[in-house]
């Protein structure tokens, strides 16, 4: 499997589990009273923070066949999950497990696959899987410049150009696609995130919908680290690739 794909993969992780600093000027530089009024992108981005204080389950479905499911607990840092990659026929398994500083990632199940270590505290202080951007529960609620609320409902716009994570290279090749990213959210009776649609259509062939939701809000999380011997360091090509620092 190519790394550059591999690459692609772990940053749908961070998308899944939402992280990527979701504090947003919207309402941090409000007075209280004036945080607290009927603001659509306010009670948008006060129900993506609510992800980062409880554990849940996860789901996942994007362009290029990606599905992924799995539990979190953000607070504590620990992500157990699995994700399926590709067309009928041609699918590879990729085995996820975040645990601190940790993340551990095993392609395919063939017996004597060693699981791959990578320390996310080496990551550049933008990528969306550095422990300092996982405060916050969502990668897109400092994105969001444009919501509209219908009950509990979310419509908007997403101008990615203003997320910390963004990738500068992708953002100059998408030009002004990049500032207006359709995207419609849902939230429960306890104001917290529940599903997220983002529509990439516009950005070029093959992009699509990444659909995300989060359920079974409090359910426990028990993550355990492979065994030592089944564990080698990520591959130095790899770590280029997400920007790793030595």
């Amino acid at each position: 499997m190519r790394f550059q794909r591999l690459a692609v993969v772990t940053v749908a992780i961070a998308a899944l589990v939402g992280v990527g600093g979701c504090g947003s000027s919207a309402t941090d530089s409000k007075p209280a009273a004036t945080a607290q009024a009927a603001d659509p992108l306010a009670d948008f981005v006060a129900a993506s923070k609510k992800l980062g204080s409880e554990t849940m389950k996860m789901k996942m479905s994007m362009p290029g066949g990606i599905e992924a499911s799995g539990v979190s607990d953000l607070a504590g840092k620990k992500v157990d999950m699995v994700m399926s990659v590709g067309a009928a026929g041609q699918t590879m398994e990729i085995a996820v497990r975040l645990i601190g500083d940790e993340m551990f990632m095993k392609y395919g199940t063939t017996a004597g696959a060693k699981w791959w270590r990578l320390d996310i505290s080496k990551l550049p202080a933008s990528s969306s899987l550095n422990p300092k951007n996982m405060a916050d529960a969502s990668a897109f609620a400092q994105a969001a410049v444009k919501v509209e609320k219908n009950g509990n409902t979310f419509s908007g716009t997403l101008d990615m150009t203003k997320s910390p994570t963004a990738d500068p290279e992708s953002l100059k090749a998408l030009g002004d696609k990049a500032t207006a990213v359709p995207f419609t959210a849902e939230m429960d009776d306890e104001g917290r995130l529940t599903k997220m649609v983002i529509d990439m259509s516009s950005m070029g062939a093959g992009a699509g919908k990444m659909t995300t939701t989060y359920s079974d809000f409090g359910t426990p999380v028990s993550v355990e680290a492979p065994p030592a011997a089944e564990v080698t360091e990520m591959p130095a090509e790899m770590l280029k690739s997400l920007g790793q620092t030595a």
